[in-house]
């Protein structure tokens, strides 16, 4: 795989820009959820909030969870601070150097993924990645896109951060070095006005292009002032592990700006703080975080009601995200999950549940043949995901991925194992996933037809028991 800079996608507008994106499947929402028992959780509920919020639950997960309330599980993954655990990542038996080969840029945080106590914030982390959404494409050095990633991550760790706000996180995106690189806001001076993110922060970052009555949220001179009182910032790279952005007064336009009908001389804190008071951008903000988590329609009584928690406490995450963890509808149609797992929630998932660590390029390699490769969306509007995860080509590089991994496990050879026991070695080795009747039905079948008369063919009837439990149709969806 080549993740140079040359070889990258070329960065386009999508043509979705600015709706949530979301990763499930066509399917009707479940009746009942209503009756879903928040109070004491079942094993599959844990299942769910653990994919969801996570990148898939562990017999730990399981057992310290089942039966209690799932408020208590969710304080839980917004309290407890990030944290790895095990040995790092490795390429060729050397340790992984982000800063000096993009495969390892990649590999660093796909590490960090596998190895976090709390998986939550890697997951909301990769969330902001794509919302923010910055290429190392037209990024370098790539110390930048390492500071990007600390910022989000700080503003994703909300055990230490509790109050953390979205107006801070955008304010400090708007300056970051990456952000500046990306959207060329660097270029943006006093006499010639760089317009690109002044419209991205509207239209991607903090509105969406119209409101839920079709009115567009912003004008072209609205673009056009804003991006004024965004100049005038530069970035001083010539020590990368030091990099930072900076303003240069002389360079920013001083004068007043018409932002929404609002007269004033702005800077770049007002610019980002006219674009969060607007009306639009609280249900925006809401839908794409529903749209994260939750694959049942946002109706409009639980939209108004998240709106008011996230507004009501000064545009902080942690409230916000609290309530919306413990929707019902985040546990709807338990007995078939709806939405589709994004390739790198798949990919650390299953090596999370085989215990397997980055020890090579396998995992990058198999992500770019999926179509998610981090730090590398192919638009400033991040993946389109859902069903475009799933054709035959990216289905083919989800089983391989699944295959090699279960293929360099220790499988060892039980001399006389019947078909229904190597079906249950199998499934309490792949982490026991939650697999369909139908689809337990056929894969017993095959434990029974598959030839076990040596031990190299009872060591591939467990390879292929285990690919198939992890990998299959029902492995593809959370």
């Amino acid at each position: 795989m080549s993740l140079s800079r040359a070889s990258a996608r070329k960065r386009r507008r999508a043509v979705s820009a600015g709706r949530p994106r979301r990763h499930r499947l066509s399917l009707p929402p479940a009746p009942g959820k209503s009756d879903v028992d928040l109070s004491s959780m079942s094993p599959a509920m844990v299942d769910r909030l653990f994919w969801r919020a996570g990148f898939g639950p562990t017999a730990q997960d399981r057992a310290q969870w089942t039966g209690r309330p799932v408020s208590e599980a969710v304080g839980w993954l917004l309290s407890t601070p990030a944290g790895v655990a095990g040995s790092p990542g490795t390429r060729d038996g050397k340790p992984l150097d982000p800063t000096a080969d993009d495969t390892d840029l990649v590999l660093s945080w796909i590490d960090r993924m596998v190895r976090s106590t709390n998986p939550f914030v890697e997951r909301l982390t990769f969330f902001w990645h794509r919302h923010w959404a910055t290429s190392r494409a037209e990024v370098s050095p790539p110390q930048l896109m390492l500071r990007q990633n600390d910022v989000l991550r700080r503003f994703a760790d909300l055990g230490p951060n509790a109050n953390a706000s979205f107006r801070d996180l955008a304010r400090e995106l708007t300056i970051d070095p990456a952000m500046l690189r990306f959207l060329t806001g660097e270029r943006n001076v006093r006499g010639a006005p760089n317009e690109n993110y002044a419209r991205e922060l509207m239209e991607l970052f903090g509105l969406g292009v119209t409101d839920a009555a079709g009115k567009p949220n912003y004008s072209e001179n609205d673009v056009q002032q804003l991006s004024k009182a965004l100049s005038g910032w530069q970035v001083d790279d010539r020590d990368p592990d030091q990099a930072k952005s900076y303003f240069t007064p002389d360079r920013w336009y001083n004068g007043p700006k018409i932002v929404f009908g609002s007269f004033g001389n702005y800077k770049y804190e007002d610019a980002v703080d006219l674009v969060l008071a607007r009306p639009s951008h609280a249900p925006f903000l809401v839908s794409k975080l529903w749209g994260e988590f939750v694959a049942a329609p946002l109706d409009g009584a639980t939209l108004q009601k998240l709106v008011a928690t996230y507004t009501g406490s000064g545009l902080k995450l942690r409230p916000l995200l609290e309530q919306l963890l413990t929707q019902p509808a985040l546990f709807a149609s338990l007995d078939e999950p709806d939405m589709v797992k994004p390739p790198v929630v798949f990919t650390v998932g299953a090596m999370r549940a085989l215990g397997a660590g980055v020890t090579g390029t396998s995992a990058a390699d198999h992500l770019d043949a999926m179509g998610q490769v981090p730090y590398f969306p192919p638009t400033v509007a991040g993946w389109e995901g859902g069903l475009s995860w799933l054709n035959t080509n990216t289905a083919l590089a989800r089983f391989g991925f699944v295959a090699e991994l279960v293929a360099e496990q220790k499988i060892d050879d039980v001399l006389g194992e019947t078909a229904s026991a190597a079906y249950d070695r199998a499934y309490a080795a792949v982490g026991s996933p939650w697999l369909a009747p139908g689809t337990e039905k056929l894969i017993r079948d095959y434990a029974g037809r598959a030839p076990s008369s040596s031990t190299k063919l009872r060591k591939e009837r467990q390879l292929m028991l285990r690919a198939l439990m992890l990998a299959g149709p029902d492995g593809q969806v959370m």
